[in-house]
C-alpha cells in the first residue's frame, strides 16, 4: 500500500502575504486631499489682534476676514473686513445673532462679487490668541450659519 504525503501538512507550508494596496489607495487620496486645502499668502490684521502662532501661510487676498477677541466674559468684539469693529453680548440659547445677521449681508455682497465658485462661501476667522475654544466655536456657528461654509482659522507666522 502506497503511503501519500499528508495534506495537513500541506496546508500549513502555505505562505502568508499583505495585500496593502487599497490601503496606500487611501493615503494617496488623503495627501491629494491634505494638499488641495494648503493656501500660502498673507493676511492683514488689525491692531489689537493677535492670532496664534503657526508655520504656515495662508492664501486669503480675495476672501472676507473676520477679526474676533474677547471683551470680557460672553462679550466678543468683531470686524468684518474693512467695516467698524462692533460689540456683542452672547445669547446663552441663540449665540452671536448681530455677528449672524451682519455676516449674511456681507455674504450676498461677496457672493454677488466673486466669480469663482471655490471662493463663494469661504471665510478667514482670525482669532485672539487670548479667545476662548467655546468662543471660537460659537463664532464659527454663527458664520456656518450665516452661509460661510469654508472656514480657515488664520494664525501669525
Amino acid at each position: 500500500m502506497p503511503l501519500y504525503p499528508s495534506k495537513r501538512k500541506e496546508k500549513q507550508e502555505e505562505e502568508m502575504e499583505l495585500n496593502i494596496t487599497s490601503l496606500m489607495d487611501t493615503f494617496t487620496i488623503i495627501l491629494v486631499f491634505l494638499i488641495q486645502q494648503y493656501g500660502t499668502s498673507a493676511v492683514n490684521v488689525a491692531d489689537g489682534y493677535r492670532p496664534p502662532i503657526a508655520e504656515t501661510r495662508l492664501a486669503a487676498d480675495r476672501i472676507v476676514a473676520l477679526q474676533v477677541r474677547e471683551a470680557g466674559p460672553d462679550i466678543v468684539l468683531y470686524r468684518i473686513g474693512n467695516r467698524p469693529e462692533k460689540a456683542e453680548r452672547r445669547n446663552p440659547q441663540l449665540g452671536y445673532q448681530q455677528l449672524r445677521s451682519d455676516l449674511e449681508t456681507e455674504k450676498q455682497l461677496v457672493d454677488a462679487s466673486i466669480a469663482e465658485e471655490e471662493l463663494k462661501g469661504a471665510i478667514n476667522i482670525i482669532g485672539d490668541r487670548a479667545l476662548s475654544f467655546r468662543t471660537l466655536t460659537d463664532v464659527m456657528r454663527s458664520t456656518a450659519m450665516a452661509g460661510f461654509f469654508k472656514l480657515k482659522l488664520v494664525a501669525t507666522p
